[in-house]
């Protein structure tokens, strides 16, 4: 160690060192530099980068060498081979290449291999060079300091990639540090081992042609080197203005610029973890109303300026702590961290102030409104995933309430979502297996009291909760995707169990929308009539207005398909909807159903009568016969009866049922009626 010390001291122009040592610190950054690009690189692009880093490296090396060997002061003449000094520069940089690729290679120990391979190329770079060094005299070796130089070149560098790979925060310096130390360390220890003794003294190099060479080589290696350094700076920058442009894009949305979804999952989890010096966080769920109708009406470009001018109102209200995304759609989504529920009352308020005021644009005005649910962080859930779920579950029952009023998250939702989920497993299986069976409610004719027809009735007794009412699974079977097949059940159960009847009655058979919607109905019901051997002209389709109103042109082809089979179509639910007449001019229906709604009405409203008598005109003059539904009361019967209503159906003459209700308890029944309307009329 001694003699390396006294060989930089005393042989060498220490103002040659320095530069050759500031050569060195300087090569080593810039190869940090660029390993870090080659290991972000991939496919042509990292064969590019390693080739740079690699004339990098192999000219640090070579710089370095070359100015500290022109600082070696000797008495005999020198003179330099340029051939072999040459030789040594491109020696290093053909080395150097693989060391990089294998060190930039994702495997554990692949930064200290591909160190230890640039290490043997310092080496042979020195040697090599060492070689084109020409003194006019004897020059003899100390192997002990020649092995101990490559070790430590190799050793070093090693270590300097193997912590350039690894993690940490001053990873970069430290490589820097020990690649720069493994030149140094190679150059000095290898110049210590040899010894020259001078023949005789010519004409060499001088002093200060070395010292000019040293200079040139230097200010040549340092603009090679920064040169290259410069370019894995000015494409590192470019990367990372690409990556944030592109980190903004993804957690941003395109059309409005709020976080997207994902920002807001970020957002979220990241004020779970940590509250930010709030005591309280909530989720805040909101869904537009009325924004389909400005879609609808205006079209899709109205409906984006509507979001766009909804989300500067909201970013506008927006105060410390809070946050607010869209996650797609028309719905959105905040996050409050406060610390008294009054901050949290304040931020609500100012979500709903953003509808007050109406969008007004150059070619439409909008009103909109939202739904909120609201769930608290800690009290109603401590993970994000179930904290968005009570908080869409809040939104749902405001939407379900129709109310503009945040709805807080209760325990029972979760109730009735689970309850809901396990009836809509269990209806599954029901539809399945075929679990239902149907009952038939009586039509009669007012006139003459003989049975018109039966309307089928589905019916499912639930092994563990007894009868279930359709009311309740229906909508279950509609939203789960299930109407379609249990319609199919009840038209081909119908015709099967009405083709067996001893009189050759008229069986209904409610259609639902989503049903008449279907492709495959027309198939369906020629398959159901062929199958069970039911006449088409016993059968009759009822459906709702709404049914048509969907997707009206198809669904009126559908119908007249069916119509042309000899299939009866009957409107039900009649007045319910709000394109009654309309739906009437465009289809001859065989009978009009109206709806039990009115009919529970006529004994003590006038208007409902009217209703009444003008649905019975209109029915009429269109010849389409009026059914009144709900007929309960011998007064209702005859209230109808008077007005002109052709059929009835209601509890009078006869509930739903697995046994038909026979012709004589419809007459009995109805014989009944106008004695029970007058003893009515003399007890008042």
């Amino acid at each position: 160690m001694m003699k390396i010390a006294l060989c930089i001291t005393q042989e060498h122009d220490l103002r040659l060192v320095v530069m050759a040592l500031l050569v060195c610190l300087v090569g080593s950054a810039a190869t940090v530099q660029l390993f870090g690009r080659i290991r972000s690189a991939i496919g042509r692009s990292m064969a590019g980068w390693i080739m740079l880093c690699a004339v990098s490296t192999g000219t640090m090396v070579w710089s370095t060498h070359f100015v500290a060997m022109m600082a070696f002061r000797t008495h005999a003449p020198v003179v330099l081979d340029p051939i072999l000094t040459m030789a040594s520069l491109l020696l290093a940089i053909v080395v150097a290449a693989p060391g990089l690729a294998l060190a930039a290679m994702a495997r554990r120990w692949a930064g200290a291999a591909g160190g230890a391979i640039i290490g043997v190329a310092i080496s042979a770079m020195h040697y090599l060079g060492m070689s084109a060094y020409r003194i006019d005299g004897i020059v003899t070796w100390d192997w002990h300091y020649i092995v101990a130089s490559i070790i430590l070149s190799s050793v070093l560098a090693a270590a300097a990639f193997h912590t350039l790979t690894g993690a940490g925060r001053w990873r970069r310096a430290r490589a820097g540090a020990l690649l720069g130390l493994a030149v140094a360390a190679l150059h000095f220890t290898g110049m210590a081992s040899m010894h020259i003794a001078v023949l005789q003294l010519g004409n060499g190099l001088s002093d200060g042609t070395l010292s000019a060479l040293a200079i040139t080589t230097a200010v040549a290696a340092m603009l090679v080197v920064g040169c290259a350094a410069l370019s894995a700076l000015i494409d590192g920058h470019s990367q990372g203005e690409s990556y944030r442009r592109l980190r903004r894009m993804a957690l941003h949305d395109g059309l409005t610029d709020l976080p997207n979804r994902m920002s807001f999952n970020d957002e979220l989890g990241r004020r779970l973890a940590m509250k930010s010096g709030y005591a309280c966080m909530a989720v805040v769920m909101l869904d537009l109303s009325r924004f389909k109708a400005v879609n609808d009406t205006y079209g899709h470009q109205a409906g984006d300026q509507l979001l766009i001018a909804l989300s500067a109102r909201f970013s506008a209200a927006l105060r410390a702590g809070e946050y607010i995304a869209r996650l797609g759609g028309d719905e959105f989504a905040g996050l409050i961290s406060y610390t008294t529920p009054a901050d949290l009352s304040a931020f609500l308020d100012r979500l709903r102030d953003t509808f007050a005021a109406p969008f007004e644009f150059d070619r439409f005005t909008a009103s909109v409104g939202a739904n909120i649910g609201v769930a608290f962080a800690v009290h109603d859930a401590r993970n994000a995933d179930t904290l968005l779920a009570r908080a869409d579950l809040a939104m749902y029952r405001a939407k379900s309430l129709h109310s503009d009023e945040p709805c807080f998250y209760q325990a029972d939702m979760d109730d009735a979502v689970r309850d809901r989920r396990e009836l809509a497993s269990d209806l599954r299986a029901a539809v399945a297996a075929g679990d239902f069976e149907l009952h038939y409610q009586v039509q009669a004719s007012v006139t003459t009291g003989e049975i018109s027809g039966y309307e089928a009735l589905i019916r499912w007794q639930h092994p563990t909760r007894g009868a279930i009412s359709p009311v309740t699974f229906i909508p279950v079977a509609e939203e789960c995707g299930l109407i379609v097949p249990l319609s199919i059940w009840v038209l081909r159960q119908a015709c099967f169990e009405a083709a067996l009847w001893p009189h050759r009655q008229v069986v209904a058979v409610n259609l639902s929308p989503l049903h008449l919607s279907d492709p495959r109905l027309v198939d369906t019901v020629r398959s159901a009539l062929t199958d069970s051997g039911l006449p088409a002209e016993r059968l009759s389709l009822e459906l709702t207005e709404s049914a048509i109103i969907h997707d009206r042109d198809f669904a009126l082809d559908q119908l007249g398909q069916l119509k042309a089979m000899g299939i009866a179509i009957a409107l039900d639910d009649f007045g319910v909807g709000y394109s009654s007449l309309d739906v009437l001019r465009a289809f001859p229906f065989d009978r009009i159903k109206l709806d039990k709604s009115f009919v529970a009405e006529i004994e003590h409203s006038e208007q409902a009568v009217s209703i009444l008598r003008s649905v019975t005109a209109l029915g009429t003059s269109l010849n389409m016969p009026v059914l009144a539904e709900g007929i309960e009361q011998p007064a209702q019967l005859s209230i109808v009866a008077r007005e002109g209503c052709a059929a009835i159906q209601g509890y009078l003459i006869g509930k739903p049922s697995r046994t038909l209700t026979t012709p004589e308890q419809v007459h009995r029944a109805m014989l009944l009626a106008p004695r029970a309307v007058e003893a009515d009329a003399a007890f008042g």
